[in-house]
């Protein structure tokens, strides 16, 4: 047997453990672990593993936080699906649909400028709707701590919003009165 099978078969329930802080539905933590194991095992028959149990986490945590940028990724594009498939009353016109856009647009590069964990912790409550007390569970940290991040982040957001709205809504007043003047010359 494998140095890496053996670290595997001893250390499966806390390797499946080591993944919930990343992952929350029980079959992905159970692909992940073997996806985990089985590249290990190939590392170890191609170049040899030194430390097996130690690279069996490292590949199961890059696979885990991969997996997570993966959804990351796949929620904003559905929010952009989704914000792009709203109809149209008739009632807004194309200013009024142009200044959504950039209002979403901001609060997406609030949320981007947010620190890595307190993003993290962020998108956890915000977007998936996690409950604090399970965001603390799967990424290993206190329930304060996860105040802290979300009472952080949204005051930062806020902050974020309020310095481009105050830039761009002058922008945006003056670009609407100068639409208006030029309409009421023609």
């Amino acid at each position: 047997m494998s140095n890496v099978s053996r670290a595997f078969l001893e250390n499966t329930d806390f390797l499946k453990n080591f993944l919930k802080r990343f992952l929350t539905r029980a079959e992905d933590i159970e692909d992940l672990a073997q996806e985990a194991y089985l590249r290990a095992y190939r590392a170890e028959q191609e170049r040899g593993v030194d430390q097996p149990k130690a690279y069996l986490f490292r590949v199961a945590k890059h696979l885990a936080l991969n997996e997570l940028n993966r959804k990351s990724a796949q929620m904003t594009d559905y929010i952009e699906d989704r914000l792009a498939a709203i109809p149209l009353d008739g009632k807004d016109n194309l200013e009024d649909e142009v200044e959504a856009e950039q209002t979403v647009s901001v609060y997406y590069e609030a949320v981007a400028a947010l620190p890595k964990r307190c993003r993290r912790v962020f998108l956890l409550r915000k977007v998936n709707g996690m409950r604090q007390q399970e965001i603390a569970d799967q990424l290993g940290i206190t329930l304060s701590a996860v105040e802290k991040h979300l009472s952080n982040g949204a005051k930062s957001c806020r902050a974020y919003i309020e310095q481009a709205n105050s830039v761009g809504g002058v922008r945006r007043r003056i670009d609407k009165q100068q639409s208006q003047l030029s309409r009421g010359q023609e």
